[in-house]
């Protein structure tokens, strides 16, 4: 697991042995998967399992800002 960078108290990570599509994990006191989409403005939260929705905003927030950067190491361990 490579983690990309922090929110808070979660680490945003790809898992090398992932499927498709392209998505980051937010990994701390819960758990969330964001689809990464395209562009900034197609990043989607796919799952989540006790992460309040005050968190979920921030990550998203913050994986939609840098999502540049979460689509590059999606890159570096899958492929385009």
């Amino acid at each position: 697991m490579a983690t990309l960078f922090r929110v808070g108290s979660y680490r945003i990570v790809v898992y090398p042995n992932d499927h498709r599509p392209a998505h980051v994990h937010a990994v701390g006191e819960g758990h969330a998967r964001f689809e990464l989409g395209t562009n900034p403005d197609e990043v989607r939260l796919t799952e989540q399992d006790g992460v309040s929705m005050r968190d979920l905003r921030r990550i998203a927030r913050e994986i939609m800002a840098r999502h540049a950067e979460c689509l590059a190491g999606w890159r570096r361990h899958h492929g385009n």
